[in-house]
């Protein structure tokens, strides 16, 4: 499932075989479409009345709300905070309410078309996968998978502890370099592959290195993933703000059922099909969503359409975001390099990639939603057609969630880079260093002095990580009887580059808090039963593992996994869902 921050898509693929299904069928399309927009209408008492295309451009009743482009919520600290203070961001509810009613209704619609497609089958042990933008938080994906749990992708099965493994948060970086740009090429062994993955409202970039390129392909990340907000939906926000600019005059056209039904139109056909500068002369013509006071040539209204000429959306909407700089760091120290590029935001950042870095580029792939925009394929390929290969596949806009469906035969890539570091706040044995740069945080006594506010890195940014491989982390608790059974561990997370001594030095923010019931732990239980004064210490060995887009943590024991770890993200709600690590 692609939940994206316009729109959304679905895809699914059988164990038995490769062939990867979209499903095309939505409630309120009369014709098959591959994505629905990312839209939900409440009523005033907070009901689901629609969802997707029915959603889109419903008329609103008298405290209803249309609620759009929720995802941003996820990841707040990251958003515009110009785009997240505009009425069409606002929130009826907690954002992970939001995406979680939305999820369900996506959710639900899939499986009976999956049946409709294959008869009747049971999905209660799909795999799920959830694609991600790559350069979101930790604590944004643990959101995304507490709304996911709460929409019911994946239920509790009382006699499995693994229920919540079968759910995947994936980087949507990843999920594209796994769909056709792989077998479209043949790679060598060590080659370089960038990624620009630009969907609605973010650009991602990750580099994979080509470790077997024969047989099954073989990649790792090189270099942490990177992103910034400069996707195709900042095109739909200023022809919003066109369009209530021309019209101003003319009320009846600027309420949130018309606008929204002029940017679809817009967002639909003309953004896709708009060619530049030759366009200059050409009128582009939107329909009125309502009749009345629709004829006023002053300001462009004729005849029930408001037209707008080609100079003017070049000059307001288009050209402000592709003259854009995204700010987003290429690698400069390889030679060959294959960049796939979804959205016009990062040409310039490819144009001074080629010019002042050493890298030589061997193609260019247009892929995403954003690739069948023609002024962008003309503007890439006058920048670099000259010695660069520019190709756009048939089924670039496929690449994010028909990799995702493919995930379920196997990942291609071994290893990640994390973009991010997670530590925790922890008390050592205190140093000279320490008495010297933190006097304050000395505790104890002569021959036992501990420092407080010491920093313990269980992911290190940029640092290289196997998948599948787990890290482990020793913790001793004070356990003042048997009761006494529960520890929790509180997780941080920071983009800091520098290794960091102190707590205070790290400019950290929460995670989540992890807990752990050490009730069934063999050691807790030794330790209970052979204690003399009912209180004891338990050591024990958290694993954690680093996935593509999530940190996971279960309780060891001799190396198996012997329990589950319960971690709580960072929410605006103290009662939310919790999801389990795997």
């Amino acid at each position: 499932m692609d939940f994206g921050a316009a729109y959304s898509s679905a895809s699914y693929v059988a164990s038995t075989c490769e062939e990867v299904h979209q499903i095309l069928a939505w409630p309120g399309s009369n014709t098959p479409v591959s994505k629905i927009p990312t839209c939900l209408v409440y009523d005033a008492l907070g009901h689901i009345r629609a969802w997707g295309v029915e959603a889109k451009d419903m008329g609103l009743r008298r405290g209803w709300v249309r609620s759009e482009w929720f995802k941003l919520w996820l990841d707040p600290s990251s958003a515009p905070r110009t785009v997240l203070a505009s009425r069409s961001f606002q929130l009826p509810k907690n954002v992970v309410d939001v995406v979680a009613d939305y999820l369900s209704c996506m959710w639900m619609h899939t499986k009976d078309q999956i049946s409709r497609e294959n008869g009747p089958c049971s999905l209660s042990n799909a795999e799920i996968y959830l694609t991600f933008p790559s350069s979101w938080s930790l604590r944004a994906s643990l959101l995304l998978r507490e709304a996911a749990i709460k929409a019911g992708l994946v239920v509790q099965d009382s006699d499995s502890e693994d229920t919540y493994e079968r759910l995947h948060i994936i980087p949507e970086t990843e999920a594209s370099v796994i769909h056709s740009p792989l077998t479209a090429f043949k790679f060598r062994r060590d080659q370089v592959l960038t990624i620009c993955d630009a969907g609605g409202a973010t650009v991602d970039l990750a580099t994979y290195s080509v470790l077997r390129a024969s047989g099954v392909p073989e990649i790792a990340e090189v270099i942490p993933r990177s992103g910034s907000y400069s996707g195709s939906l900042f095109l739909d926000l200023r022809f919003r703000e066109l369009v209530r600019a021309r019209l101003a005059t003319h009320p009846v056209h600027l309420d949130e059922a018309s606008l929204a039904h002029f940017v679809r139109s817009f967002s639909e056909s003309d953004k896709l099909a708009y060619k530049g500068p030759e366009d200059d002369t050409k009128l582009f013509r939107f329909r009125c969503l309502y009749a009345e006071d629709s004829h006023d040539p002053a300001v462009g209204l004729e005849h029930g359409e408001l037209v707008i000429p080609g100079d003017v959306l070049r000059h307001r909407v288009f050209d402000p975001v592709i003259e854009q700089v995204s700010l987003l760091p290429c690698p400069a120290k390889f030679r060959h390099t294959v960049i796939l590029i979804c959205s016009i935001q990062v040409l310039h950042t490819t144009a001074s990639h080629v010019e002042t870095s050493n890298v030589r580029l061997d193609v260019l792939l247009l892929v995403g939603g954003f690739s069948r925009n023609e002024y962008l394929f003309e503007r890439i390929k006058d920048r670099f057609a000259s010695n660069i290969a520019v190709i756009r596949p048939a089924e670039g806009d496929f690449a994010s969630y028909g990799g995702g469906a493919r995930l379920r035969i196997g990942s291609l890539v071994s290893s990640v880079v994390p973009p991010h570091n997670v530590f925790r706040r922890v008390t050592l044995p205190a140093e000279q260093e320490d008495m010297a740069l933190r006097p304050a945080y000395i505790t104890g006594v002569p021959g036992s002095l501990l420092c407080e506010n010491r920093v313990e890195y269980i992911v290190r940014r940029g640092s290289r990580v196997m998948k599948g491989v787990r890290s482990e982390l020793r913790v001793r608790k004070f356990c003042s009887s048997r009761a006494d059974r529960t520890f929790e561990l509180v997780l941080y997370t920071s983009d800091g580059d520098q290794t960091r001594r102190y707590f205070d030095e790290e400019q950290g923010e929460e995670l989540c808090r992890c807990c752990v019931d050490l009730g069934t732990y063999p050691g807790f239980l030794e330790r209970a039963e052979t204690s003399l004064f009912g209180s004891f210490y338990t050591d024990f060995v958290l694993g954690f593992e680093m996935d593509s887009a999530e940190i996971q943590c279960v309780l060891l024991y001799k190396g198996a996994k012997c329990g589950s770890v319960t971690c709580h993200p960072l929410s605006h709600r103290t009662d939310a869902h919790p999801w389990r690590g795997s």
